[in-house]
């Protein structure tokens, strides 16, 4: 969770704080218990002000289409998004909320269309997941969708002129999956989530070393801790029956290979999409955010698998701290916190709003 503040332009951090779930939580209703209780310890403890949220549809609860239209005006889009939405989600249109961005122009042919990006959540998994954040003592003051918000917190550093034909790329490495977002300049181009994240490495590791999936999580956990350590420069305090060889963690890449490697492929055809689509230059680096981003084994692995550099992405820049927080240590570029900045900077009426 987090919260910000803006004065004279500065964005603060008024308050944020973090609780991990247990991976070996079994069951969506022992998750959201997790949930609840982690946000209410939060909230009791954290220093947050108020009980305004703004909050993101579940990943899983997001469909995202692309489709291909005759130019014409805003208000006749949102007429013929809705018609399209039916037909490529197959969803009842009275049960299911849409939104749309345009992504740009593109040949077809002879013809100029608009790409649109539909985003669509069916109204019952909104719906329930605004019950869940009322049962954890929270007021919901805006929904957002999660590309959008992962991106906002850098589309915030593209303000310059010579920034408006530049092409950004980000991935996710989420627990379940893994989002690619795309923008040229401030504007989204692609989102695309491909189902390859946190759970299938350890699915992975556990074939590999023959362990129960809860141990094989474990052990990347302790992997984790090392890696932020060393980036941290605190390599130094982990306990020696804590520490993890080089063989095992060159043990640990190689399992995740078979992963990394679709990954990076899918990366690779979303940049040549686009490049090719907008008829733009492509993406030089790809940023990479989420829980898993502090691996610098895999982000190289990533990077000659795909040909192209990636680095840790490092949304908190320029974003200033007014008190302590109970969050991750500055210095690893926090990418696990994008999603929470870019909808704590959501603008919404009331002064101060957390995310969750």
């Amino acid at each position: 969770m987090l919260q910000l503040t803006r004065h004279k332009g500065q964005v603060s951090i008024v308050a944020c704080a973090q609780r991990e779930i247990p991976p070996d939580t079994a069951s969506d209703e022992e998750l959201e218990l997790h949930q609840v209780q982690a946000v209410e310890e939060m909230l009791r403890f954290g220093g947050f002000r108020g009980k305004s949220v703004i909050t993101a549809v579940p990943w899983d609860d997001l469909h995202v289409r692309t489709v291909r239209l005759p130019s014409m005006p805003d208000e006749s889009i949102q007429n013929a998004v809705r018609f399209e939405a039916a037909d490529r989600f197959g969803l009842d249109h009275n049960q299911t909320e849409v939104r749309f961005l345009v992504a740009g122009d593109v040949r077809q042919g002879t013809e100029l269309r608009q790409e649109i990006i539909l985003l669509a959540a069916r109204r019952p998994a909104v719906e329930a997941h605004l019950r869940k954040l009322t049962r954890m003592g929270l007021r919901p003051a805006a929904v957002d969708a999660g590309p959008c918000a992962l991106f906002r917190g850098f589309e915030r550093l593209l303000r310059r002129d010579e920034d408006a034909g530049q092409t950004s790329a980000f991935v996710e490495i989420g627990y379940r999956a893994s989002r690619v977002v795309i923008a040229r300049g401030p504007e989204l181009t692609l989102i695309k989530s491909i189902p390859v994240g946190g759970r299938r490495f350890d699915e992975l590791v556990a074939e590999k070393l023959e362990l129960g999936l809860a141990e094989a999580a474990q052990l990347r956990i302790r992997l984790q801790d090392l890696y932020i350590a060393e980036l941290t420069g605190q390599a130094g305090r982990i306990p020696p029956d804590e520490q993890i060889s080089h063989e095992m963690r060159h043990t640990l890449l190689d399992a995740l290979r078979p992963a990394l490697d679709h990954l990076a492929k899918e990366v690779s055809l979303c940049l040549r999409y686009c490049s090719i689509t907008f008829r733009g230059p492509r993406s030089d680096s790809v940023t990479v955010l989420g829980g898993e981003a502090c691996n610098p084994d895999m982000i190289q692995l990533l990077s000659d698998q795909a040909n192209v550099p990636f680095h840790i992405g490092k949304p908190m820049r320029n974003v200033t701290i007014e008190r302590g927080c109970d969050g991750a240590d500055r210095r690893t570029g926090q990418p696990e916190w994008a999603m929470a900045l870019g909808l704590a900077l959501k603008p919404v009426q009331q002064a101060l709003a957390v995310a969750s």
